[in-house]
């Protein structure tokens, strides 16, 4: 049986192949493969208290949450249920590329050394705070103020956050077979996301904190219940005050519809591989 096409007035079909939005089951996954726990706790921070609030049946909760849906006779998760709630996301043929794939290298492109790699996968927060976790493994520059030692991350990580939050949740899920990319290089940092700005945002909007209708809804407003992202449009324009203040540089915003991906460039040539006026470069602490 094909998937029924529940695009909810989203994108038409893509290129890449048949869409696969936010709200349509994955027919391989079973109602048992969702984590019952995490549903009820995040039932809970939207202020439904299971223990004095009457829960609705499992079915009809599901249901109504978008969490599942029936398929074939049979309820079955949908992809945001998966992303947002699954015991293993990555398990089945269709979700196997939605994770972050992370890579630093030794150079300024990607023929030089690999020195780290890895894969952030598991649910949406999962995804993004072992990304993060990953891009804190590569170590710090320590530089001295006076006496006063202090350690340096390429880019603020407040900035590099709110990419990597980007890339996940407004990621085309249409394109399968392509991760969301998190690379670092000797000069700059890129965070790459499959399918192009969503719903006509143009850089120029996205740059100056204009707000669209994101791709996946769904799964952007969940990531604010978790409190991993607002929607108050103020993304882009911290991420460009936080990067101006830490080396006076602004982040890169790349649209290809053509060959369709975002990507977001943090410049780390000027600070922190270069001193600061002021500092000393630090030894080796004992």
């Amino acid at each position: 049986m094909a998937l029924p096409d529940e695009s909810g007035g989203q994108e038409p079909p893509s290129a890449f192949g048949p869409v696969l939005t936010e709200q349509q089951v994955v027919p391989s996954a079973r109602v048992g493969h969702l984590d019952f726990g995490a549903i009820r706790a995040f039932r809970r921070r939207q202020g439904v208290e299971a223990d004095t609030e009457p829960e609705p049946a499992k079915d009809e909760d599901l249901r109504a949450g978008g969490i599942a849906d029936d398929f074939d006779g049979e309820l079955r998760p949908t992809l945001y249920g998966l992303l947002l709630f699954g015991k293993d996301p990555q398990a089945y043929p269709r979700t196997r590329s939605f994770f972050v794939q992370c890579a630093a290298y030794d150079g300024k492109d990607r023929a030089a050394e690999v020195l780290s790699a890895g894969e952030a996968a598991g649910g949406l927060p999962d995804q993004v705070q072992r990304a993060m976790g990953w891009f804190r493994s590569l170590g710090r520059r320590e530089v001295y103020r006076g006496l006063r030692r202090e350690d340096i991350p390429p880019v603020p990580e407040d900035a590099l956050r709110e990419s990597v939050v980007n890339a996940v949740i407004h990621r085309e899920y249409a394109i399968t077979g392509s991760q969301v990319l998190l690379e670092v290089f000797s000069d700059r940092i890129v965070v790459t996301s499959p399918g192009a700005l969503p719903n006509h945002l143009t850089v120029e909007r996205a740059r100056s904190g204009g707000k669209s209708r994101p791709r996946n809804e769904a799964m952007a407003q969940a990531m604010v219940v978790l409190g991993f992202m607002e929607r108050r449009g103020r993304g882009w324009l911290r991420m460009r005050h936080a990067m101006r203040d830490f080396n006076g540089t602004e982040p890169e915003l790349q649209n290809d519809g053509d060959a369709g991906f975002v990507r977001v460039v943090f410049d780390t040539t000027p600070v922190p591989f270069a001193l600061r006026e002021g500092d000393s470069p630090a030894g080796t602490s004992g």
